[in-house]
């Protein structure tokens, strides 16, 4: 998927991101994460990412990496993709960008920067469900679900614009826990979450598949980190479709010996 700036929103103190975000709309679109903005949450979300994190210490722009996040409280992030090498070079290149268009400076390096981070389409937002039974295809790009359920498991597959693979999340004890795992579930992906359009998403997803109560994502993601936190196993969610996914599971349980494979397992983006 593409690069993306995601700006760290603080509720309380929203204001302060306005005028950056604002400047850098300028340029390239960018997200706000009003969520993963405590230090141990963004450690797990952005674990193994090619990201660097930009600040004001004072009234000095830096750079950092993800380990400092502990120190100091970061502005935004760039997320490059996995596949895409940034060397310190390369990372120059964008801080220097940050830090003219922050501080109003002439911008010397803006082909550079455009080389390096090309500015996404426009992605219109709308989103729709496309029935289990309809077949997601190339000339669709929006949102679909499909699910299959098997011996009280149930494989639930979301497909979204403008990325290779599908997300697909395994539900255990379905039959008692229904589909509300899935909701939160999606959030251990670092591309789930940064797009407005996804809760949107999810939102006419509680609807159709006939969920009670509010969704109230945001209360629920802080239940479910802290449950993990204090040991309850990291959903499991496959960048694979359910074919695949279940093929994958079938092949750990050989490797693994035993029948009952009830160590959880997270694949994050790969």
């Amino acid at each position: 998927m593409s690069p993306f700036f995601t700006f760290f929103v603080v509720k309380e103190d929203s204001k302060y991101a306005a005028p950056f975000i604002k400047k850098l709309d300028q340029y390239y679109p960018s997200f706000a994460d009003s969520v993963y903005i405590a230090p141990v949450d963004m450690k797990k979300r952005y674990a193994g990412s090619n990201s660097k994190f930009f600040a004001y210490d004072g009234c000095e722009f830096i750079m950092f990496d993800l380990e400092t996040v502990d120190l100091i409280e970061p502005l935004l992030t760039l997320t490059m993709d996995t596949f895409t090498k940034m060397n310190r070079k390369s990372w120059l290149v964008v801080f220097k960008f940050l830090k003219a268009v922050f501080e109003d400076e002439p911008i010397s390096n803006l082909q550079e920067m455009h080389d390096l981070v090309p500015v996404p389409l426009v992605i219109v937002e709308k989103t729709q469900l496309l029935k289990s039974s309809e077949p997601i295809t190339d000339q669709d790009p929006e949102y679909g679900f499909e699910h299959l359920i098997e011996d009280d498991i149930a494989y639930c597959s979301i497909t979204k614009p403008f990325t290779d693979l599908p997300y697909t999340c395994v539900i255990r004890n379905y039959c008692e826990v229904g589909f509300l795992p899935l909701f939160t579930a999606l959030y251990v992906c670092q591309s789930w979450g940064v797009s407005n359009m996804d809760y949107a998403f999810l939102e006419k997803l509680w609807k159709y598949l006939n969920m009670t109560g509010s969704i109230d994502l945001e209360n629920r993601l802080k239940c479910e980190i802290a449950l993990c936190q204090n040991g309850k196993p990291e959903p499991e969610v496959y960048r694979l479709n359910i074919v695949d996914t279940k093929d994958q599971m079938s092949r750990k349980k050989k490797r693994i010996g035993r029948p009952d494979a009830s160590n959880k397992m997270c694949v994050l983006d790969k």
